[in-house]
């Protein structure tokens, strides 16, 4: 007898039911259809009836194939054969998992957040919100969660988020007195043409640590004269952010002379890194080696253009036990790049040689002996600009090259106030102080006479916190080559001590440079910045001078960066942005993990004193 006939006998009043046709599967057993008054299933579309009478005899691991509320078991089955209907979701429950988040849910609010955050830290067109692989990626994590088109958060999570960025930052650089800042500034011309002027602002916080914001990245309508450039950056920094021009310690930008002549109001300082690549293409313009740079660039090109050299190559260096790296070809806007050139070279030198010697038609591309003497020199006398080894041979060849970055070098630092500004920042750098310094005297003549007015706090902090160990020395790090033989000055316990405190601010820098004298110099390794915050407070006055110089920018890298992270923004694809909506996407891309990481601080912070209050 069938379960459902059984069932049927046991069961008088229940409706008529028949079993599915060609079961196959166990289960089958416990489910039917209604059937009609010729004993044949009404509707095989709807829903099976659970059959009431054996639901007391069904194992309750049956009821993982269920997705509704189990039908209440008789009281015949005992305690001990409870229904799991408490482990599954209800009818309620079941339909919410495929109803959307509401508009203004919180779930809502943080998953477009996190789909802007997204847009902007990738730095990836809006658009991408309507794609259909973004689509089925979102509802494959969220089915409840539906996607905003771009429009949403064009205008309206984006500059929401833009306004939040950008009062966090306006907290970090409200002016307070003595609170001074550096400025970096570039031009870069985009896609469409268009001139935008990159700012970027560097501070050192009331507790010495060092921050780099990008103010942003504006369009220029006019002519890149001195007055406009001028203009502009006054423009950014005054109207925009409310920041005050008089504590601008310097203002760092490429030796363009519209920017030296805009800027020569302020403390205008080159940029490092463009000096340093126009000194180095002096040197490497020498024609005995600019006619060797033009051979081996044949020699890399023949390699990377044959896949077939390539291959061989690989070979070679196998057989000699020598790295599996393929040749570098130089870039001549990076100096840099020259060197790992050269040096990739004549750490390959072999195995190329011996590709080229197995193929008559490659023989005019072997590198002769004078070649090699040439490359070996260069190699050695650009080491120390670019990994910062050990000093330099003497050979003609290698004077010749120093004397040529040396000499342009001394032409691009030649001004007497630059000097002064440099000289002044490396006295007040504790790694250094006297070192390097070749204006003593006037250092400190130029220091007196701003003493007076100097505001200090009437109780500079102190950071009870040690030296601590220095770090681990990187063999590429500019530290190592600022290395010196001898660190002059005594130990801190060494100090004079000051029985009274000086009068006037003139007698009492006076003391703090006798003070700072006599403390040892740190290792080149460790941060200057570290050593003021735990020597503030005595030392307030050069601590004061500290602030405004060390915060000074070397190169003006920061607003190179900028124009990179614009290229990216601005792309082929991309090239009908505004100016308003580029400008937004470029400073969140560059601040919004700051921001971020500022706000977990003051959040921190504010937890510490909870708990200790």
């Amino acid at each position: 007898m069938s379960a459902c006939a059984s069932t049927s006998d046991t069961v008088a009043a229940g409706p008529r039911l028949v079993e599915k046709d060609h079961a196959r599967s166990e289960i089958w057993k416990y489910f039917a259809y209604l059937a009609d008054s010729e004993g044949k299933a009404t509707d095989k579309s709807r829903q099976v009836t659970i059959l009431s009478s054996v639901m007391t005899n069904l194992s309750p691991s049956y009821f993982k194939y269920f997705h509704f509320l189990p039908l209440q078991m008789s009281a015949a089955a005992g305690s001990e054969r409870a229904t799991p209907q408490t482990q599954q979701p209800t009818l309620q429950a079941m339909f919410q998992q495929h109803n959307k988040y509401p508009r203004e849910s919180k779930e809502v609010k943080r998953l477009n957040r996190a789909v802007a955050e997204f847009i902007c830290l990738d730095q990836v067109p809006v658009y991408i919100v309507e794609k259909a692989g973004f689509r089925n990626l979102m509802q494959n994590l969220d089915k409840r969660y539906d996607v905003p088109f771009r429009n949403f958060f064009m205008y309206n999570e984006i500059p929401k988020m833009y306004n939040e960025t950008r009062s966090i930052i306006s907290a970090q650089l409200r002016p307070t007195p003595n609170k001074f800042f550096s400025c970096t500034t570039d031009l870069w011309t985009s896609r469409t043409v268009d001139t935008y002027m990159a700012v970027t602002v560097q501070l050192i916080t009331q507790s010495w640590e060092m921050q780099s914001w990008c103010l942003g990245c504006s369009a220029l309508y006019s002519d890149h004269t001195a007055d406009t450039l001028k203009e502009a950056l006054e423009e950014i920094i005054t109207d925009s952010w409310g920041l005050d021009m008089a504590n601008v310690a310097g203002i760092t930008t490429d030796n363009v002379s519209n920017n030296r002549k805009a800027f020569s109001e302020y403390t205008w300082i080159p940029c490092f890194g463009h000096n340093l690549h126009l000194a180095v293409n002096k040197a490497i313009d020498i024609d005995r080696v600019a006619s060797c740079l033009s051979r081996l660039r044949k020699i890399v090109s023949g390699f990377s253009r044959s896949n077939k050299m390539s291959r061989l190559l690989k070979d070679k260096q196998k057989s000699l036990n020598l790295p599996q790296h393929t040749l570098i070809h130089d870039e001549p806007t990076r100096w840099g790049s020259t060197y790992d050139m050269v040096e990739r070279f004549c750490e390959q030198q072999q195995a190329v040689s011996a590709v080229l010697a197995e193929d008559r038609k490659k023989w005019h591309l072997m590198p002769r002996d004078t070649d090699m003497t040439t490359l070996e020199i260069v190699r050695d006398v650009l080491a120390p600009l670019s990994d910062f080894t050990d000093a330099l041979s003497d050979r003609p060849l290698a004077l010749e090259m120093k004397n040529k970055i040396r000499g342009d070098f001394e032409k691009r630092y030649d001004d007497h106030n630059l000097q002064m500004t440099l000289n002044t920042s490396t006295f007040l750098d504790p790694r250094f102080k006297g070192t390097f310094v070749t204006m003593d005297e006037d250092i400190k003549m130029e220091l007196l006479l701003k003493a007076e007015a100097v505001q200090l706090p009437p109780h500079s902090p102190v950071d009870p916190r040690g030296a601590g160990a220095a770090p681990k020395r990187n063999r590429r790090d500019f530290k190592c080559l600022l290395c010196t033989s001898e660190k002059k000055g005594a130990d801190n316990s060494e100090m004079r001590q000051h029985s009274l405190t000086p009068a006037t601010p003139t007698d009492r820098l006076n003391g703090e440079f006798i003070d700072y004298k006599q403390f040892r110099d740190i290792s080149p390794a460790e941060d200057p910045l570290a050593w003021w915050s735990q020597h503030e407070a005595q030392l307030p006055i050069l601590a004061h001078f500290a602030k405004k110089c060390l915060c000074i920018s070397a190169s003006s890298c920061a607003s190179e960066r900028v124009f990179s992270t614009s290229g990216n923004i601005c792309s082929p694809r991309r090239s009908r942005l505004t100016e308003e909506h580029l400008e937004t996407l470029v400073f969140l891309a560059k601040n919004l993990n700051k921001t971020k990481e500022q706000s977990k601080k003051l959040t921190s912070a504010g937890h510490s004193r909870a708990n200790a209050h």
